[in-house]
């Protein structure tokens, strides 16, 4: 492990790269070779990773062991650190102040989440596929919980985009299983109901339409006690001519 008191982190790009993997579940590589990290070896690399590769060591010291003294989280820190596997040693860089990923990580929740930002890069559209883990959904840490609500939200942003996207470009069928890994995360989401709804209508399948609106009014109005919005409603409402019983349309 480097100790680099100026806490400069340059890049080497001839060192093995590590991809660290944080959606769904964690795991590691380093040069395409699985690493086994202990539990509470992962919550440091993902604590660090969170904050862009570089982390205020009192801070996340305090944030790990919140029951303890400082000077008592500082020395959990320390021995945590040491006893990650030593082919990370070389990776990292631990100064007086911080601790930093050193040369080359690639973090999926990274490329992920420049994937699905604003400034998108150009080319083919992303695979849905992509979008379809949340953040560690099995950790319980409650440093956790606002990176995980945030990455969610971006999350369904994204595959609503790339539906919108996919149906523009007349391809109904990709728009719909972006619109079901939505739902799959947040089925009262109206929005993605909607685009599901109209990738079934582009794709010619009216009843399946019709269908997905019903199930979702029928557990809308059992779960929260309200109808869809009118524009949703007016968007099957040209299906069938006939309205069954108890159909709000």
């Amino acid at each position: 492990m480097r100790r680099d008191g100026s806490g400069d982190t340059p890049r080497d790009a001839r060192a093995p790269g590590v991809r660290l993997r944080l959606l769904g579940r964690f795991a590691m590589t380093v040069d395409g070779s699985p690493v086994t990290v202990s539990r509470t070896g992962q919550r440091v690399l993902t604590r660090v990773a969170l904050n862009d590769g570089t982390e205020d060591r009192a801070m996340l010291a305090r944030s790990l062991w919140p029951g303890h003294t400082c000077s008592r989280a500082q020395a959990n820190l320390r021995g945590a650190v040491w006893r990650l596997p030593s082919v990370l040693h070389k990776r990292l860089v631990l100064d007086a102040g911080t601790l930093a990923f050193g040369g080359e990580w690639d973090v999926d929740l990274q490329v992920v989440e420049r994937l699905a930002g604003p400034a998108s890069p150009p080319g083919p559209l992303p695979a849905a596929t992509l979008f379809r883990y949340d953040l560690l959904p099995d950790w319980d840490e409650p440093w956790l919980l606002v990176h995980r609500e945030r990455y969610r939200q971006l999350r369904l942003h994204a595959l609503e985009d790339l539906a919108r996207r996919h149906l523009a470009a007349g391809d109904p069928f990709q728009a719909i299983d972006c619109a079901l890994l939505a739902i799959c995360s947040e089925p009262l989401r109206e929005s993605a109901q909607w685009l599901l709804v109209r990738g079934h209508l582009a794709a010619g399948n009216r009843a399946a339409a019709r269908s997905c609106y019903e199930q979702f009014r029928r557990r809308l109005a059992d779960e929260l006690g309200v109808p869809p919005g009118p524009e949703f409603a007016a968007l099957v409402a040209h299906v069938t001519a006939r309205r069954h019983p108890g159909a709000s349309l």
